[in-house]
């Protein structure tokens, strides 16, 4: 298992987006509940709509920033080992795969809210992840 630090850092952004979650969930249903929708994300309501998209974004560069982490850092750049993929670092491949798909997750869904192009990017995504 990885360190202590390496987990509790991770797990902390998870904790406060999931509590962010729950609380933006508990307060759009009390506020109206028979118009109450479950959302994919929930936008931070005030400073005149400049900080709508933060949890997208907290989402996305936190990926971003992890995956390096995970990838790039603590593999040492040694993926292979005699024309094969070095197993010393399985369980970080593993979390760089997970990480992808939150990376995948904040940027489509930041760029169909800004964009309303999200068929577009999906199928550029899905394209790019298939040719790698």
């Amino acid at each position: 298992m990885g360190s202590f630090i390496g987990h509790i850092l991770p797990g902390t952004l998870f904790l406060l987006v999931g509590v962010w979650h729950i609380w933006g969930s508990v307060v759009r249903y009390v506020s109206n509940p028979k118009t109450f929708r479950v959302h994919v994300w929930n936008p931070v309501p005030g400073f005149n709509g400049r900080l709508k998209h933060l949890e997208l974004y907290v989402i996305s560069i936190g990926a971003f920033i992890d995956l390096c982490v995970e990838l790039l850092l603590a593999t040492h750049l040694r993926f292979f080992v005699d024309g094969s993929l070095n197993t010393t670092y399985f369980n970080n491949f593993e979390h760089s795969g997970m990480l992808l798909m939150f990376l995948i997750y904040g940027v489509v869904t930041l760029f169909s809210e800004k964009t309303r192009l999200v068929c577009a990017l999906v199928l550029i995504v899905i394209m790019w992840v298939i040719s790698c």
